[in-house]
């Protein structure tokens, strides 16, 4: 009697390992992981321009971890060049405002205001080494008491939000809701 069970979840558990999805991170190394798709697919055109932007506004609950929205915009990014789209192909910007702000603050002023260092900073770097803009509101820096010195290196300061998402929307940009 024993030996039906047994064997049933001997093949249980084979036939897990064998669906065991791999993730890969085609550019942004170590985020916005992928699953490898072992099938074909209907895949974007590769010799086009994508241009994207993504607004992330949303306040950042969990402070001691990379910020959800962030890691999902790397995803994002990494799919396209996953898909088959050169790396020259991909422009990708991420303007951020409002509760979303601390996300860019340098290791200096996340320690000073959260007690440790900021844990978007590799993100932060990949990012740059990738090419992908990252750009912080203004008005949200001046509603918070923040100076040029507060964000991160690399991250672009405009007016606005909105002036650098028009703006951006003027270049050929498409906004991503996240």
């Amino acid at each position: 009697m024993k030996s039906p069970f047994l064997f049933f979840f001997l093949f249980l558990g084979f036939s897990s390992f064998s669906g065991a999805q791999q993730l890969v991170y085609p550019i942004i190394q170590g985020y916005g992981a992928v699953n490898d798709i072992p099938f074909e697919v209907e895949k974007p055109d590769p010799t086009k321009q994508y241009r994207l932007v993504v607004e992330i506004g949303e306040r950042i609950q969990n402070k001691d971890q990379v910020g959800d929205l962030l890691d999902y915009a790397a995803r994002m990014y990494n799919l396209h060049h996953y898909s088959g789209i050169p790396k020259e192909n991909i422009h990708l910007a991420i303007v951020v405002y409002s509760g979303a702000t601390p996300l860019i603050l340098s290791n200096e002023t996340y320690q000073e205001r959260f007690e440790q260092a900021n844990p978007n900073a590799q993100l932060l770097e990949e990012f740059e080494k990738a090419g992908v803009e990252v750009i912080v509101c203004g008005q949200s820096m001046m509603k918070q008491d923040l100076l040029p010195a507060n964000i991160f290196p690399g991250v672009r300061m405009a007016t606005s939000r909105f002036t650098a998402t028009t703006d951006l929307l003027q270049k050929g940009y498409q906004i991503i809701v996240l």
